[in-house]
């Protein structure tokens, strides 16, 4: 095995999601990229004499699978802007500067904004695993000797110590690679990575520039005739390029889960991994939103995601908007909303604590890596009168009850009771006159539904005003959803049980792919789920 150990000497992390260097848009990266370890390992290596055991150490590393990560929880800190010095400049008559040095008045030194994203881990250590990795004895020499090398990781602020560790120090990951669950993708390491870097780097050409550029000024006439002769025909009187490193693989990350049930529990077309987001208030009016806007919430995210793809494949964009490319309807399931609502406790009030991102069970590894790469690129909904809201993808190792997949999806051993949160938005309208044909002919309408998402079909179907679930509105407080033609279709809530457990995420009715018709499992009173968790 092989793993190195990371501290965090300020107690903070200091790093910025290479894909979220825009502004508004900064976050702290958490846990720290495998790629970017490797690079500060990179640095150290050219930085102290480029050793050939060391770039051999590196080579064998690069070439080695993404590794498993121990990272503690992490809170990050709010991305404020500061105003800082930047470099040294002549000063302009024309244009005064703001600021100059005392001591130089001539010289400017304006102060620039700039933003510097951390996050504080609950530990200070993380660990970096390869679990069947056995380096030999002079690799593991030179990776001792690297790590021993690496004082920052991330930003020049974010010192730290690295070391390879034992197993027992390491202990169990709390991220494991995993791209049909993966929620978090993190850059990691590939073969070539280290060559590139170094081509990036331009590392000859730069320093044959710094010491024509030093003769040019220091040296006696003739070699400042030569050099700037040089700097002219190899240069064009520019300096060299130096691109910033760039990582292209990304590897799917997620939570160790217990071995599953061998027993393959019947499900729906949906796939079980839920791609879970907090919802967090930004401006508005209302410090939550309630279960009953999750229509409005779903309608402008998928504007917005709709917006974000037009460069991605037609599948992905047909995945993403459910539509053809002709604007036709698409008949295969393709990417659908789940609201996470505070239900299910005395205590509940409904309110929305974020939403899950279902998408379809028979996707490719890389379809869905691009439909995630789609979804991050929205981090924030403007939804009107209700204000603005950011959404923070949930990354964290104790979410609330009402956060984890599990508590909706019953995923793997599966539930018989399941009880609506949103009501089920009916695919026609009843045309019985009677009461009692009424609920019939809906109960068949909504065992239908199930039939259409895979469930096997429901012993029973209870139709009725109001959910099973505490917290949750009566079915007349949500919103109509709207048809084509604009008239309005019914909704109600409804108990499904099932003669044997099935797993969720159990979306049904018209309006599955926006929120309505989400069903939740109930569970037994005293067991996991119910009651004492919220």
């Amino acid at each position: 095995m092989l793993a190195f150990g990371i501290r965090y000497l300020n107690g903070f992390a200091a790093a910025c999601e290479p894909h979220e260097r825009q502004p508004e848009r900064e976050r702290p990266e958490w846990p720290p990229h495998p790629a970017r370890v490797f690079m500060a390992l990179a640095a150290a290596h050219f930085q102290t004499g480029e050793d050939p055991d060391e770039r051999r150490a590196l080579e064998w590393l690069e070439s080695l699978p993404a590794p498993s990560l121990r990272a503690p929880e992490h809170v990050p800190r709010a991305v404020v802007t500061h105003y800082v010095p930047v470099n040294d400049k002549p000063g302009n008559k024309t244009k005064p500067p703001t600021a100059v040095i005392q001591s130089v008045p001539q010289l400017a030194r304006d102060r620039q904004p700039r933003t510097f994203a951390r996050t504080w881990p609950d530990e200070d250590v993380v660990y970096l695993v390869w679990p069947e990795a056995v380096p030999q004895e002079p690799v593991a020499r030179a990776l001792t000797q690297l790590c021993a090398k690496v004082t920052r990781i991330g930003h020049s602020m974010s010192l730290v110590q690295m070391w390879m560790a034992t197993s027992e120090e390491a202990g169990e990951p709390t991220w494991i690679p995993d791209e049909e669950r993966a929620e978090i993708h993190l850059r990691v390491p590939s073969a070539g990575l280290l060559a590139d870097l170094e081509r990036r780097y331009n590392q000859v050409a730069v320093e044959a520039y710094a010491a024509l550029l030093v003769a040019a000024e220091d040296g006696n006439a003739k070699t400042r005739r030569a050099a700037k002769r040089r700097l002219s025909e190899e240069f064009g009187g520019e300096p060299p390029p130096r691109l910033r490193p760039q990582v292209p693989f990304y590897q799917g990350y997620a939570r160790p889960v217990a071995a599953e049930s061998p027993k393959e529990t019947p499900g729906t077309v949906f796939s079980p991994h839920l791609v879970v987001f907090r919802l967090e208030r930004e401006s508005g009016p209302y410090q939550a939103l309630s279960l009953r806007t999750v229509a409005t919430v779903t309608t402008r995210w998928r504007e917005a995601l709709v917006s974000q793809c037009n460069d991605m494949p037609d599948r992905v964009r047909e995945i993403v908007s459910g539509h053809h490319r002709d604007g036709a309807p698409l008949e295969a399931p393709h990417l659908a909303f789940l609201p996470l609502a505070f239900v299910g406790h005395p205590h509940a009030d409904g309110h929305l604590l974020g939403m899950g991102i279902v998408l379809p069970q028979q996707l490719t590894l890389d379809e869905r890596r691009q439909v995630l790469r789609v979804l991050a690129r929205v981090s924030q909904l403007r939804l009107g009168a209700l204000g603005a809201w950011r959404l923070d993808r949930e990354a964290g190792g104790r979410p609330p009850w009402n956060l984890r997949p599990e508590a909706w999806t019953a995923h793997p051993d599966g539930a018989t009771h399941w009880s609506t949160v949103t009501p089920v938005a009916f695919d026609r309208h009843p045309k019985a006159k009677d009461r009692g044909e009424y609920q019939r002919e809906v109960a068949e309408m909504i065992a239908a539904a199930c039939a259409a998402v895979g469930l096997p079909r429901p012993r029973e179907v209870v139709v009725t005003a109001v959910s099973a679930h505490l917290g949750v509105p009566p079915a007349h407080v949500f919103p109509r959803l709207a048809r084509k033609d604009g008239s309005e279709r019914r909704h109600a809530h409804a108990i499904l049980v099932f003669d044997e457990p099935v797993r969720g995420p159990v979306l049904i009715g018209a309006g599955r792919y926006r929120g309505y018709g989400v069903a939740r499992p109930m569970w037994p009173s005293g067991s996991q789920g119910e009651g004492g968790k919220s």
